[in-house]
Order: structure tokens, then sequence, then C-alpha cells
């Protein structure tokens, strides 16, 4: 299965950001990360967690505290070519729960993220049930 369904517009920052905008841009798209990209490239993450942890926990000014700050740099990336399995076990290996996805030329053109991905087994899971318990009598082998 392709990250296809995962291309998408993704939220983005500057490194030169106060941290406040990645705070308002975080609640406007009602995500849970912004990718920090240069030239369009993905070149770190910040999440929710990020600002509370490194920043209201420790007691900076959002508008003076840039992202460079608080980023997570060199994020794990898949290439809009991997697949769903690709996706997973990078999650795995990296202990990561968001991935951008980039073009061949290294732009950033979506983000595939672990709450995705639990909602398309969780769909596949309620699909295969309904095909089960429709189409089997009590006859039936299962």
């Amino acid at each position: 299965m392709s990250l296809s369904r995962f291309l998408r517009a993704v939220t983005t920052v500057s490194e030169t950001d106060p941290v406040a905008v990645a705070a308002g841009k975080l609640r406007d798209a009602h995500v849970g990360c912004v990718v920090v990209t240069r030239g369009g490239r993905p070149v770190g993450i910040v999440t929710d967690r990020d600002l509370a942890v490194r920043v209201v926990a420790e007691g900076r000014d959002p508008w003076r505290t840039l992202v460079s700050d608080i980023v997570t740099y060199d994020p794990i990336v898949l290439e809009a070519s991997d697949g769903i399995e690709t996706a997973v076990a990078r999650m795995r290996e990296h202990g990561v729960r968001r991935l951008p996805i980039v073009d061949a030329s290294g732009a950033v053109v979506g983000i595939v993220t672990s709450d995705d991905l639990v909602l398309l087994v969780g769909r596949e899971m309620s699909d295969l049930c309904e095909g089960i318990n429709g189409s089997a009598d009590t006859c039936d082998s299962r």
C-alpha cells in the first residue's frame, strides 16, 4: 500500500519564526506538529510537546524564543514512493510518530503520523469484520 493517501499540504515554519507563530499554526491547522523547512525541504520538526516542555515548562517567552532554539533537527523522512510498511518500520526503528514525506527533489509533499496509520488499520479491520459478518451463515467455516 502506497503513501499516496498522505500526500497533502503540510503545516510548516521557518527556523527564524518565533515559537508563538509555530504554536498558532498548530492550533489553526489542528495538528500536533509543524515541519521546519529551509528552501521547501524538511530540516526538523517541532511538536506540541516540544512547545510544552521546551518553552512553557522552562518559562521562555514564546515571542522571543525562535523555532531554531527548540527544533528537533534531521527528521527521518519517507519518499513518496515508499510504502506503508516502510513508514511503520521507520517509526518503530527510530521511535518517532511523525514522518514527513518528500518528493524526488527532497521537497516536503506530505506527512504520515502514527494516528493516520492506526485509523487506516482500524478502517481495514472494520471492513474485514463487515465482510465476514455479512457473508457467512451458520454453516460456513470461518
